[in-house]
């Protein structure tokens, strides 16, 4: 313990060198320590957000906006980002200032609503639910303006997939700890009391990240002569014949149309089904695991095979998760849906993000980032705000045709098998529609199936696994 904050001590004193290569060096340390505060902020305070939404009685409206609210709040808040770097010429005060207003923004969220009147606490909630993911978005592009200059390319990947594992690591054992922690607070009657110690243990998790982001080299800022500017209006008016904006409303369209039900599975588990907080996190975090175990395959896929044939491949799937949680209400089978679904959305979006650094020119690339996580933030806000909240709140929760009766756990199950349809519909129509933009070997949609369905993901990760063990308990000299 004495080493590990003597480490910490050292990390966050002022430095005492200013060569460059130096500060970079201990800025690539510490954005590891950063990241794993951030993620025990994002394990105790984003998960909980919805959770503590429903215990506060938010309607079909409320949940749809705290489901995809933050998407779109988040990419309008990017644009602002980079707007204000772009007139400072310098990044970490833009990353401070969004992520010290981030941190002291939880308990506001938290006191706002339990404090005030019943008329308020929702109106209170959304507010400061908007202020905190503008405030992220916000310091969003100085953050990857940063990292990209101190990262050397040729190490990029090696670094970023170590930083994804030990942010991915913190924020599944916070995000156990805090259903744990909710858990036992709602078995004495008291779960206030758990979502208030969850939201100031977030705040306090990033305010000691916000210490960390302090001691980062601030690298000099190279500008460059771009010409290359391009409106929002030039961009929506392009996708007729533009590939990248093809694209994007495709993707855009798949999550829109995820949004429909995507704010409710919540809802779902907590209210419908009556699972405890414990429940309901093990399930957040096996989608959270899903996706770490198969994203390494996607990757080396998409790389072989183009990123576009495992955005196909993947919308052929997406149609059929909805349809998972309104064929059972059995917690383990349920539990290997949402592995299946993070195995799923793993893929989607590395190949999704991935596609975008394929199509799109190193000038253009910050601009074209913007305007698809807009346009992304924008379907996603209309799926779940203006089609899922008011199907959720007048459809009925039974179906009769003619003698034929099904009675569901609420209406709920009507909005997922919408969802169902709208995706299937998206993915017929649009994936066709946009074309691969670098060689690739050729491979079929149905290859790639199969090749998930008889886990080659998982048995290609064991083949790996297995020579490290033998290889860390074999006898030296062996």
């Amino acid at each position: 313990m004495k080493r590990f904050f003597s480490a910490v001590r050292s990390l966050t004193a002022a430095p005492d060198t200013s060569d460059p290569a130096l500060l970079g060096q201990k800025t690539r340390k510490l954005s590891l320590w950063e990241g794993s505060l951030w993620s025990i902020m994002w394990g105790f305070g984003e998960t909980y957000i919805a959770p503590f939404a429903l215990l506060l009685n938010a309607g079909n409206l409320a949940m749809a906006f705290v489901g995809t609210g933050p998407v779109l709040i988040a990419a309008v808040a990017q644009l602002a980002g980079s707007s204000m770097l772009d007139r400072i010429g310098r990044r970490m005060p833009v990353i401070l200032t969004g992520s010290l207003i981030q941190a002291l923004a939880y308990l506001p969220l938290f006191f706002l609503p339990v404090l005030l009147p019943t008329a308020g606490k929702i109106p209170a909630l959304l507010i400061t639910v908007t202020v905190c993911f503008f405030a992220f978005g916000f310091s969003v592009p100085p953050w990857m303006s940063l990292m990209g200059d101190v990262v050397d390319q040729a190490d990029r990947g090696r670094y970023f997939s170590n930083r994804t594992r030990i942010t991915m690591r913190a924020m599944l054992i916070s995000m156990l700890i805090a259903g744990w922690i909710m858990n036992r607070w709602k078995l004495v009657g008291h779960p206030l009391v758990g979502f208030g110690f969850l939201f100031a243990t977030a705040s306090l998790a990033r305010l000691v990240s916000v210490a960390f982001l302090r001691r980062h080299y601030d690298a000099p800022m190279q500008k460059e002569k771009d010409d290359s500017y391009f409106s929002f209006p030039d961009f929506i008016r392009a996708t007729p014949r533009s590939n990248f904006a093809k694209f994007t409303l495709t993707v855009a369209l798949m999550n829109g149309t995820a949004q429909i039900s995507g704010p409710f599975f919540a809802v779902y588990m907590l209210r419908d089904l009556h699972w405890s907080y414990l429940q309901f996190t093990v399930n957040v975090a096996a989608f959270l695991l899903s996706q770490t175990l198969f994203v390494r395959w996607w990757g080396a896929l998409g790389d072989r095979h183009g990123n576009r044939s495992v955005l196909v491949a993947t919308s052929c799937i997406m149609p059929f998760l909805p349809l998972i949680w309104i064929s059972t209400d059995h917690y383990g089978i349920l539990l290997f849906g949402q592995i299946i679904s993070g195995a799923c959305w793993s893929g989607f979006n590395l190949a999704a993000s991935n596609f975008v650094y394929d199509a799109v020119t190193p000038p253009k690339r910050a601009r074209a980032f913007s305007y698809y996580n807009l346009l992304n933030g924008l379907f996603s806000v209309a799926g779940g705000v203006l089609i899922g909240a008011p199907l959720a709140s007048h459809l009925p929760s039974e179906l009769r045709l003619g003698s034929w009766h099904i009675l569901f756990h609420s209406s709920l199950a009507l909005v997922f098998i919408i969802s169902s349809a709208a995706r299937a519909l998206a993915a017929w129509m649009m994936m066709p529609r946009f074309r691969e933009v670098r060689e690739a070997e050729p491979i079929s949609t149905v290859r790639i199936l199969w090749r998930l369905g008889v886990g080659q993901p998982i048995f290609g990760q064991a083949g790996e696994f297995i020579p490290r063990i033998r290889k860390l308990y074999s006898p030296p000299g062996k």
